[in-house]
Order: C-alpha cells, then sequence, then structure tokens
C-alpha cells in the first residue's frame, strides 16, 4: 500500500513538473501588474532574490547592474517586441530603483513563490510567452540563454 502511495505522489509530480504554462487568470493579472502589452511576443523578467536568500548583498548598487544588463547582455539580444523588466523581492531594498515601468516589485512574492523559492541564490530570469509557456533560470544567465529561451518558447 505504501509503494503505491509513492508512486502515485511521482506520478503526480512528473506530470506537475510538466506543466509549463502559467494558468490564464494568472497571466491576465501579470500583463495588467506589468504592463505587458498584447503585442508583445515574450515577457522576460529578470528577478532579484531576498537579500536572506543570497549569500552576498544583492541590492547594492541596482542602477550599476540593470545598466550592465542592458549594456552587456541585452544589447546582444533583438528586443523588438518583447517586454523586459526587472522584478526585486525585497521591496523595501528596491525602493531607489522601483518605477512600475521597468522595476516593479514581487506583488505579492508571486514569482518567488512559484518559480524563484531556492534559498542560496540571487538572481534568475523567467521569460514567458503569449500563451502562459515559460522557462526560467535559477542564477547567472548571458544573452544566449536569453536567446536559447526564447527560441524554445517560440
Amino acid at each position: 500500500m505504501r509503494k503505491i502511495g509513492i508512486i502515485l505522489f511521482l506520478i503526480s509530480q512528473m506530470s506537475f513538473a510538466q506543466e509549463k504554462n502559467i494558468p490564464k487568470d494568472q497571466m491576465k493579472s501579470i500583463r495588467y501588474e506589468y504592463n505587458w502589452n498584447e503585442e508583445e511576443e515574450f515577457l522576460i523578467i529578470n528577478y532579484r532574490f531576498p537579500q536572506d536568500y543570497c549569500p552576498y548583498e544583492n541590492y547594492s548598487e541596482l542602477e550599476s547592474t540593470y545598466n550592465w544588463l542592458n549594456n552587456k547582455v541585452y544589447s546582444k539580444v533583438d528586443m523588438t517586441n518583447y517586454r523586459n523588466i526587472f522584478i526585486y523581492a525585497d521591496k523595501l531594498a528596491a525602493k531607489p530603483i522601483l518605477d512600475n515601468e521597468t522595476h516593479f516589485d514581487d506583488i505579492g512574492h508571486y514569482f518567488l513563490k512559484n518559480f524563484f523559492d531556492k534559498k542560496g541564490n540571487c538572481i534568475g530570469l523567467l521569460i514567458i510567452n503569449k500563451k502562459g509557456e515559460y522557462k526560467y533560470i535559477i542564477g547567472e544567465y548571458s544573452s544566449k540563454d536569453i536567446l536559447n529561451l526564447t527560441e524554445t518558447l517560440k
């Protein structure tokens, strides 16, 4: 009996892990909260974990990090029809940079709870297409990673 329970649990986990779509009601909220319009093919989220998840101070020099990503990573990616935003789990630490245009707080810790709840990490990348399909990376990422993920989501 115990083996059957374990097998059923593993099967349910496998089917859950294969499910890579965000539910329609959540997609609607994401579109609204983060100003993602219908013409934009992808929403690219550059995520910053809470300070207590990261082994170093990950909220210092946010403006420099943003500029570096734009100049070194995103300059190599054709961003036509992409919405590229930065979301911060720690609203108070990110307050100086939050503008609700490009820089947002993680409302209700939605992205932390659903994609990035892994202590010991500092940053992550989540890419969502129009259909709600998504791929993500926890940790450092490059322009090649962005290109590969968007290609697999087309």
